[in-house]
């Protein structure tokens, strides 16, 4: 099954729908962006504007969307309060349509998806919503160019739920650190007995406070 092909094919008929009725509404969860839209039951349009809005922006800002939908549940590369990230491999050769970037066979990725929280009054919409706001943040100029601030690939799409009632949530798609994350780094030398250098300590040390110092800046960072 095509994710992507039946996501858009629903965000096509729902933005011809909106501009035969001209009713526009600005979305409450990207910025800047006005969305038309015919639906007006509570429940759908707060789902929807939520989904329209997300697409809206991964369009504007030419993000690509990427074929993999199945991560290596078994590779946790990191969790917080509200995402979950597993490792995914890019399944075939891959260029982006838009950007003419190259994703190889056999690239690994991050597959970063929003987890549910108990406090959620919608799973699905709010989910949205915790994605689109880290969106957001990802691709904030200062911090999409900056060195030490891991970079967005892409998104992708996934499917969940009962078979009578699968809903699809995107997921952010950031690049994979080759050599894992600090603390596998460390772990690493201690298990091969191997001392890190004091000049590379101190390199790891100002990456991350530039890193962290580049996210104070744009008050990103909470």
């Amino acid at each position: 099954m095509d994710l992507t092909e039946g996501f858009f094919d629903t965000y096509s008929t729902t933005t011809s729908t909106s501009r035969s009725t001209q009713s526009r509404r600005k979305s409450s969860v990207i910025p800047g962006i006005s969305i038309h839209s015919a639906i007006h039951a509570t429940t759908s349009t707060v789902f929807q504007d939520t989904l329209i809005s997300f697409l809206s922006y991964i369009k504007t800002q030419n993000i690509p969307i990427l074929p993999v939908t199945k991560p290596d549940i078994r590779t946790v590369l990191g969790q917080g309060a509200s995402f979950l990230v597993n490792g995914v491999e890019m399944p075939k050769d891959y260029v982006d349509p838009v950007t003419s970037t190259l994703f190889p066979q056999g690239e690994l990725l991050a597959f970063k998806r929003a987890v549910l929280n108990k406090d959620m009054a919608n799973p699905v919409a709010d989910r949205i919503r915790v994605i689109s706001n880290e969106l957001l943040t990802t691709c904030h100029p200062p911090l999409r160019s900056h060195p030490n601030i891991v970079k967005l690939h892409g998104i992708a799409f996934e499917t969940e739920g009962p078979a009578d009632a699968l809903n699809t949530m995107p997921v952010l798609v950031p690049e994979c650190a080759e050599l894992g994350n600090l603390a596998e780094v460390l772990e690493t030398a201690r298990k091969e007995d191997r001392a890190i250098a004091f000049e590379d300590k101190i390199s790891l040390c100002l990456d991350i406070a530039h890193g962290l110092e580049i996210l104070h800046a744009c008050g990103k960072l909470r």
